[in-house]
């Protein structure tokens, strides 16, 4: 199993999708010892700018919460 579970969603484009716009993002991290952590974002770009700024986003995430976990 694993400990940590990442997770991104939204609308990469082009276009928007369920009345959210272009660039709407929600990333989230969780693992022991707490609660999930989400994030929402409004991101700039085209379709593969916005992917690959959600993955950034997410891991930051990742990292931000394991360092947490490590003091």
């Amino acid at each position: 199993g694993a400990d940590w579970g990442a997770a991104t969603t939204g609308v990469a484009g082009p276009d928007p999708q369920d009345g959210q716009p272009v660039g709407t993002v929600f990333v989230a991290v969780a693992g022991p010892g707490g609660p999930a952590r989400v994030a929402s974002l409004l991101l700039a770009g085209d379709r593969t700018a916005i992917r690959r700024a959600s993955v950034a986003a997410v891991l930051d995430l990742l990292v931000e919460q394991l360092q947490k976990t490590s003091e």
